[in-house]
């Protein structure tokens, strides 16, 4: 997991501890026997000092000192606010950018996976056919008991079996399967966890019977609790688009799908991406509000735009 930017932890801290000041600044900063005297009346404050013209003093002294030190209540409250607001910010920033970093498919080793299982049971099949033609020219028997011997090398020795005639005049004999390749596990990865003391990254993903991935759900949470969660469905099974039809780097999946953001603060997003054959999109985001903010962009590599970003340009 790649360290987060900021110490999220420490800014939530500051959060904690502007505003445990600022509502001490409610009191006026006053404890003790200068606080109570403070808040006494003008008779009791007169029987406290006996002198009219000291206790007038005090009390212009006290509410002055008050007035001055609740001032900053607010200004401390609305600073901690903004500590807050910068933490969420950034690790909502960092995570859209884990979530996105190619997690789902690749590190959990899904790919890994079916690429294996596709070697394998190419192997499988290509034994299955072997296994075959050796029981059809009549050679299954030597080779079950003799599962290492090689073909090529056995009908080329002195007084080989009879079958090797046919195989050597067989044109359309199958090839030897070779070594058997890795077998994965019958289960493919479905989940990945990791966890350092930057935070947890948790990711699962939901296959269909061809072991494609038709949902995505991360979670990236901080040592204090503070999390990001994305959950991502798609409408259809891969549409791989390939623009030079060869397999290229720029091949690119045109299916939709829909993001479901659960932020920092508790508050939710949930993003429509429609997706053209040509990579190019349309992004119709809305908040928990109600706001509906759409963002589009012209290819598969391009960014999202929405028409504040044009203004601004």
């Amino acid at each position: 997991m790649a360290d987060f930017s900021i110490d999220y932890s420490a800014l939530h801290t500051v959060q904690k501890k502007m505003h445990e000041l600022a509502d001490q600044a409610d009191s006026g900063g006053a404890t003790g026997a200068f606080k109570e005297v403070g808040e006494d009346t003008s008779s009791e404050r007169r029987a406290v000092f006996g002198d009219a013209g000291l206790s007038s003093a005090f009390n212009l002294f006290y509410r002055r000192s008050s007035s001055r030190t609740k001032q900053a209540k607010d200004g401390l409250g609305q600073l901690a606010d903004v500590f807050s607001s910068v933490a969420n910010t950034f690790f909502d920033a960092d995570s859209q950018l884990s979530s996105a970093a190619g997690l789902m498919g690749a590190s959990i080793g899904l790919d890994d996976w079916k690429n294996d299982k596709e070697a394998h049971d190419a192997w499988q099949a290509d034994k299955t056919a072997w296994d075959a033609y050796l029981d059809k020219i009549g050679a299954g028997d030597y080779f079950d008991q003799h599962p290492d011997a090689d073909i090529g090398e056995v009908c080329r020795a002195d007084g080989a079996p009879s079958w090797c005639e046919t195989w050597q005049n067989d044109t359309d004999a199958p090839d030897p399967p070779g070594p058997e390749p890795e077998k994965p596990a019958a289960d493919p990865p479905t989940t990945y966890t990791y966890e350092d003391e930057n935070g947890k990254v948790e990711v699962k993903v939901e296959l269909n019977d061809k072991y494609d991935v038709m949902k995505e759900t991360s979670t990236i949470t901080t040592p204090d609790g503070q999390s990001y969660t994305s959950v991502t469905t798609y409408d259809s099974a891969p549409k791989i688009i390939d623009p030079e039809g060869n397999g290229s780097k720029d091949a690119f999946d045109a299916r939709d799908y829909t993001m479901v953001t659960t932020y920092a603060d508790g508050s939710k997003t949930t993003s429509v991406f429609v997706i053209g054959d040509d990579g190019s999109g349309t992004m119709t985001s809305t908040d928990q509000d109600g706001k509906v903010t759409v963002s589009t962009r012209s290819g598969p590599d391009a960014e999202w735009v929405t028409p504040e970003d044009d203004d601004e340009e």
